[in-house]
């Protein structure tokens, strides 16, 4: 018998394996192999191309049976039946991780459907001896054993497996990741019936197929511009669109200033929830496409104002209704900001846009505002003076810049009753403006990626001013940003420009804000460590503005508690309040922390911070932040 002759039309099976290995290669070229769900899908379109390959292999050695030898049919076919069956076990897992991304997944979800392919797997293994599922034969070739059908029975358990998938989480679902799974197995079913009514015709590549392809169709090929976890398109998608419109329209926004927070005191499970809820709601509010382009953000394209506005309103007691959802079990409210402006088809840059959306939220933000804030003249305005600041720090952030500067406060302590050290405090000035406010260059600094350039340019001139001044200075204290201490190469950075200036570690006292209390607390924690136990101070810093409690407080290596200047203002209310913050001081002294209480102005405030128990004081009553030479000056006194 020729080689060209085949007993089995295996022109599915071929066209299988050009669709998929296409498949395999635009998939490893777009996404990340990493994400647990792409993983599967990868493994689903290889397994796929391998049981097709594979298949035509062994066609060709059972047509052919002759003169290939019974060996090399066996090993070929086995090796088919193995992927034939893996194509369906991992689609099986590649549904049950979207079906649950909105819900805690069980052990069992992967167990059960694992434990079942491994003793699939022991059946082929031993059939080259048993011949249960099949045998060959010089004489007959391939033989059908009495396990024939075990392949085909545990593919559509595993199909109908996935079918309950997402029946039993269909209200948890994206409504196209629920009709996907729904369709696909009776694509799969029927392409198999049809493969046992015409048993030479080699359908069940294509049957295993189908499933991979509808997926990638609906779901995996979208994955960019579709969020699972919401069924919302993401932030591509929101590009495509705004670049794509012809019409003038309205871009709204909401964010969730403190999603990191939240992010980090709920599971992955319980945040899912959240954001689905927001998205059903939006959905059905704006009628609109709705967009997810952060965790924290969702946005909407809206025909008009008088369209968005009535239905504002009706979103706000929505999120407060969900702040007060005791079964979501929020850590704490969501502080919800919301921005929108209108823009016409000359005005479609995506860039430009989230420019003016992002100072909206910005603003919202410094004033408190949970309105719907627009743009107008101001808004502009300011925009502009934020560019123009923009500017300024690309041209001045670097160690020989004038108008980049660091003034420095003098530090009072109670004990000795001197100045003992200082703060440093980053200015900026324009030589036509004159001096620019911190809160409005950090800010720009902060938006703009700029801030840890900013804290490092700091640094330098706080390191180069202490060993120019050695006789005078002990120590000055810096606030490094969160980014800037949970930096990988903080801890090497920090000390090779100690050394560079050959400085000891003790001159240097790193203040930072309960900030980092909210994010990225691990590395942060290792950093702090590490550069105490090497000899740098640390200070927390605004004590009482933020999400800190006691126990963070004392399980971190700070020696110092600067106390905000608002606790100063609130003693001054009630003699309640002073016992307050004074029993508060004395829970800091038990913890062997010292107390430094900033923002004290008058001698009222003086004599109250004083009784309380504070070890150092800073504040104008003492002295207002000072030009290097100037402080210089006051410390000589």
């Amino acid at each position: 018998m020729s080689l060209a002759t085949l007993d089995y039309y295996i022109l599915g099976e071929i066209s299988v394996c050009i669709f998929a290995a296409v498949m395999c290669y635009n998939i490893f070229a777009t996404f990340s192999p990493y994400e647990r769900s792409h993983r599967f899908f990868l493994y689903s379109s290889i397994s796929s191309f391998a049981a097709s390959f594979f298949n035509i292999i062994s066609v060709i050695c059972i047509s052919n049976h002759e003169i290939v030898p019974i060996w090399v049919s066996t090993i070929v076919t086995t090796i088919h039946f193995l992927f034939l069956l893996a194509t369906p076990f991992f689609m099986t897992h590649y549904a049950y991780e979207l079906s649950y991304v909105n819900r805690k997944r069980s052990k069992w979800g992967y167990i059960i459907p694992g434990v079942s392919f491994v003793i699939y797997i022991i059946i082929l293994l031993l059939n080259t001896h048993t011949g249960w599922v099949f045998k060959h034969t010089a004489e007959a070739g391939y033989v059908k054993g009495p396990l024939k059908n075990i392949t085909y029975i545990m593919a559509g358990a595993y199909i109908f497996t996935t079918l309950l998938f997402a029946i039993f989480n269909r209200k948890y679902m994206a409504k196209r990741v629920f009709v996907t799974f729904m369709v696909y197995p009776i694509i799969a079913f029927s392409i198999i019936a049809v493969q046992f009514i015409f048993p030479k015709i080699l359908l069940t590549g294509i049957a295993t197929f189908s499933a991979v392809l509808v997926s990638y169709i609906t779901i995996q090929s979208d994955m960019l511009e579709f969020d699972l976890a919401t069924g919302l398109f993401t932030e591509h998608k929101l590009q495509k669109h705004l670049t794509l419109k012809k019409n003038k329209g309205v871009f709204y926004i909401f964010s969730v200033d403190n999603m990191t927070f939240i992010q980090n005191h709920l599971t992955s499970y319980q945040l899912n929830n959240v954001l689905l809820k927001i998205a059903i709601k939006l959905q059905k509010e704006l009628g609109v496409f709705v967009y997810h382009p952060t965790t924290n953000r969702f946005c909407a394209v809206v025909k008009s104002f008088d369209e968005l506005t009535p239905k504002i309103p009706e979103l706000q007691q929505f999120f407060q209704e969900l702040n007060e959802d005791r079964v979501l079990e929020m850590p704490v409210p969501m502080e919800i900001y919301q921005a929108a402006m209108e823009f016409d088809e000359g005005e479609k840059n995506y860039n430009s846009i989230m420019e003016i959306i992002n100072n909206l939220l910005l603003r919202a933000k410094s004033t408190g505002d949970k309105s719907l804030l627009t743009c107008n003249e101001n808004v502009l305005r300011d925009l502009e003076y934020k560019r123009f600041i923009f500017d300024i720090l690309k041209r001045e952030l670097n160690l020989s810049s004038k108008q980049f500067q660091v003034y420095y406060q003098p530090i009072y302590s109670l004990k000795e009753n001197r100045f003992v050290y200082m703060e440093a405090l980053s200015r900026l000035r324009d030589t036509e403006r004159g001096h620019i406010s911190p809160v409005d260059f950090v800010e720009v600094a902060e938006s703009k990626g700029l801030i840890e350039q900013l804290g490092d340019v700091a640094f330098e001139k706080v390191c180069k001013f202490i060993c120019d001044n050695k006789d005078v200075v002990n120590a000055v204290s810096i606030n490094f940003s969160v980014n800037q201490i949970a930096a990988p190469n903080v801890v090497k950075k920090i000390m090779n420009t100690i050394e560079r200036f050959n400085l000891a570690p003790s001159n240097i006292i790193i203040e930072l804000t309960e900030s980092v209390f909210i994010e990225n607390f691990e590395p942060i924690f290792k950093n702090i460590t590490e550069l105490s136990q090497k000899g740098v101070k640390f200070y927390l810093d605004d004590f009482g503005t933020g999400y800190s409690n006691l126990a963070n407080v004392i399980a971190l290596p700070f020696s110092t508690v600067k106390m905000d200047r608002s606790l100063v203002l609130m003693m001054e209310e009630s003699s309640r309040n002073v016992n307050l913050v004074s029993n508060l001081i004395s829970t800091f002294k038990g913890a062997n922390l010292q107390i430094l209480v900033e923002g004290v102005e008058t001698e009222v405030q003086n004599e109250l911070v004083k009784s309380a128990g504070a070890d150092f004081i800073q504040g104008f009553l003492y002295s207002r932040p000072l030009p290097a030479n100037e402080c210089l000056e006051l410390l000589r006194k």
